[in-house]
């Protein structure tokens, strides 16, 4: 159901852009939901939305407790009353990702989403950009399958903040690594 664009997570991520446009909040969706626009069909069980601090303001004014709970876990963490999938609001111009080791990367504008496979995200050099500065190997790991599916050349590295060449050279030395071999008739 997932890789359809059905099922809970595509539900609420549906209704959340609709009340949003509906209140002039301008988003774009980064995380899990944002690699199947990029040939990547990862399955995930949240929603991240990134807006402005002041569209955020907005966004509490109008939904939060009428729709979305605040989880008790995290500040910026809501729960959607229908579907209990949980929304992750990140701000637009906050650093993204581990501070101590991110001088640099910040959450992207809104202005900057483009559209790609129906889903207002960003640009793929962006969404890489996000996924290296968490330092997570799981988020490295979607950065592996990012290069092996979109087929992206070494190269790609120089159009990423300097801050993660060194990163995502390790991601495509290991993407590089790890293609298949069979074995042979020894």
């Amino acid at each position: 159901m997932f890789f359809e664009k059905k099922g809970p997570v595509w539900e609420t991520l549906r209704r959340l852009a609709d009340r949003l446009e509906e209140a002039g909040i301008d988003y774009v969706v980064i995380g899990g939901l944002a690699l199947n626009a990029y040939n990547y069909p990862r399955q995930t069980i949240d929603v991240d939305v990134v807006l402005r601090p002041e569209d955020y303001q907005t966004f509490k004014q109008h939904f939060e407790a009428s729709v979305y709970e605040r989880a008790e876990e995290a500040p910026r963490r809501f729960v959607d009353r229908e579907s209990e999938v949980t929304i992750d609001v990140l701000i637009a111009g906050e650093l993204a990702g581990r501070r101590s080791k991110n001088p640099s990367i910040r959450f992207p504008d809104p202005s900057e989403a483009e559209e790609h496979a129906g889903l207002r995200t960003v640009s793929l050099a962006r969404l890489i950009e996000l996924k290296l500065v968490t330092w997570r190997f799981k988020d490295w790991g979607d950065v592996v399958e990012l290069i092996r599916r979109n087929a992206l050349p070494e190269s790609f590295g120089s159009k990423l903040e300097r801050v993660v060449r060194k990163a995502f050279g390790e991601c495509f030395d290991q993407a590089r690594d790890e293609e298949y071999e069979p074995p042979g008739d020894d």
